[in-house]
């Protein structure tokens, strides 16, 4: 079963409706002149006949920032539905101070359904080793680029094992660039670098956040080949460890 499922148009609005009503707990993303702002934030309800969505103003952190939103400005739109992440984009239409502050934005074309299992790590296969340049956008100017190799990967996010990246501070945005497929195209997308993981021998392990995704079509194209590259690694894990066991147990 795919891991990646684009909800038809009638289950769509089932989901977003029933999502909206329950006041069930989402992510935003958006992109200002201060970089990638991620909150989180939960619905307030819908009006169907308006097609609108109202999401309540994300407490903490840079929340002003949320506060007068552009008119026809995309935000990303993510939430849980069981064992499946739900995604989409959608244009801000207004702020509104009714019930509380809250933002409204207009309906979903598209919703994205992810399996929770692309979003657990898995490892390139055995004698594959994929490189991954990376490179610190600090808005000044261009960082040096440095070089990793792909430790893991998941529809979230990327480990890489490097030297380099020792001044990489938590919170920083980078630029991420690698091929997941032999000859395949190279994708380059923004990360956010979560945390760094000292190894006894050798170069150290760098997690970094997958970020913006969600808030274009190109990018959840990206993300779905993402989530199908995680699938393939996960069944050649599989079936190496199947292999092992009758290597290790022979009849």
């Amino acid at each position: 079963m795919s891991q990646v499922l684009l909800v038809n148009r009638m289950r769509k609005d089932e989901i977003i409706i029933d999502a909206a009503r329950r006041g069930t707990q989402v992510i935003l993303t958006r992109h200002d002149d201060l970089g990638w702002q991620v909150c989180k934030s939960r619905f307030v309800g819908c009006d169907e006949d308006r097609q609108r969505l109202y999401i309540a103003r994300p407490p903490g952190g840079r929340a002003a920032a949320w506060a007068d939103p552009l008119t026809g400005e995309l935000v990303g739109v993510t939430f849980r539905r069981g064992h499946k992440k739900c995604l989409f984009n959608a244009s801000v239409t207004g702020f509104e101070e009714q019930g509380g502050a809250r933002l409204e934005v207009g309906w979903p074309e598209q919703l994205q359904e992810l399996q929770r299992r692309a979003f657990q790590r898995a490892a390139p296969p055995p004698g594959r080793q994929i490189k991954v340049h990376f490179q610190r956008k600090d808005g000044v100017g261009e960082d040096e680029v440095r070089v990793g190799v792909l430790e893991d990967l998941s529809a979230g996010g990327i480990r890489v094992r490097s030297a380099a990246g020792g001044d990489l501070r938590a919170d920083d945005t980078v630029r991420l660039t690698f091929a997941l497929r032999r000859h395949g195209p190279q994708l380059t997308l923004d990360g956010i670098f979560r945390h760094r993981e000292s190894r006894r021998e050798g170069p150290c392990s760098l997690g970094f956040q997958f970020v913006g995704l969600e808030t274009s079509a190109e990018g959840q194209d990206t993300l779905a080949a993402i989530a199908r590259v995680v699938a393939d690694f996960q069944r050649a894990g599989l079936r190496r460890e199947r292999s092992l066991r009758r290597t290790s147990h022979p009849r």
